[in-house]
């Protein structure tokens, strides 16, 4: 299918079973489906909310391809980037034999003090082993990666795989550093065609206010309506920062919680899905958090303070 990085991409969560014990890859469909009814363009499989460095590798393929089967027309971006390099090339390569449209690479969040040269270096060992026609997306979230992707590392990568590289999702959250990776994109020829996408949910209005027209979020597992809102907002002229507060407020909420479980018992509250579990390291809420959770939600529904 045509990669559509244009509109608004889930950070799909990875469903597993009690305990973390398997990948419950039956669960994927009906919120797939869910999802797609609800206007979303995109699926964006094992990155930060998808708990992707907890997936092993042979769940990772048969995650993917349960994900591209039952995507029906939505883009599928799958996570690739491991520890180690070679790791990163295998996963990438059978992310995309398995059936994602692209690949996202985060840097190698191991490593600390890393020059730039390094990092192109690394980056481009993994674009050049992917297939002909392939193509690959950065991604940036310095707090959990440990560093920001510099401007250098972009353009040198750009210069390189114009060609390969289709865009990169900045989750920094930091509108100025956003709008420094868009003043990268050339005007025409190789890369012309890289999009900067909004990844940070508290900051979607600001990050589309300074040039973005794509997003990846999170929360939007739970709200798809809601984070699609501040979009429409502000392509078609409208209050974007209306509903960012709504969202905000919710994204609030859910930072009282354990963070995965919090998002993943949401989701069953907003659904109507049975609540798929976290992996460890991550937990599940307990029931006195399921209960404090439900209470804070409909107090925000009704407009009480929280």
């Amino acid at each position: 299918m045509t990669l559509n990085l244009d509109g608004l991409m889930v950070a799909q969560v990875t469903p597993f079973t009690r305990g973390g014990a398997e990948v419950d890859l039956e669960w994927l469909a009906g919120h797939l489906e869910w999802l797609r009814q609800l206007g979303m363009s995109g699926v964006f499989t094992l990155g930060t909310n998808g708990e992707g460095p907890s997936v092993g590798m042979e769940e990772r393929r048969r995650l993917i391809e349960t994900v591209a089967a039952e995507a029906r027309g939505m883009t599928v971006v799958a996570g690739a980037t491991m520890v180690s390099l070679p790791d990163t090339i295998r996963a990438a390569n059978e992310a995309l034999e398995a059936g994602a449209d692209a690949v996202a690479l985060l840097p190698p969040y191991f490593f600390k003090n890393i020059e730039s040269m390094g990092l192109v270096d690394w980056f481009s060992s993994v674009i050049e082993s992917l297939p002909g026609g392939a193509k690959a997306l950065l991604y940036n979230i310095p707090p959990q990666a440990g560093l920001d992707i510099p401007d250098e590392v972009v353009l040198a990568l750009l210069d390189l795989h114009g060609d390969v590289l289709a865009g990169i999702k900045d989750s920094s959250g930091d509108a100025e550093r956003t709008r420094r990776y868009l003043e990268l994109v050339p005007e025409s020829g190789p890369g012309s065609e890289f999009r900067v996408m909004a990844g940070a949910d508290q900051a979607h209005a600001s990050l589309y206010g300074v040039g973005c027209v794509g997003g990846v979020s999170g929360l939007a597992n739970a709200v798809p309506a809601l984070v699609s809102t501040i979009q429409y907002a502000h392509r078609n002229g409208g209050d974007a920062e209306r509903p960012q507060r709504q969202l905000n407020e919710l994204h609030a909420i859910l930072n009282a919680f354990p963070k995965v479980g919090a998002l993943k018992q949401l989701l069953a509250f907003t659904s109507g899905l049975p609540l798929t579990h976290a992996r460890p390291p991550y937990r599940d809420l307990s029931g006195a958090e399921v209960g404090a959770l439900e209470e804070a939600v409909g107090r925000y529904l009704i407009g009480e303070p929280v």
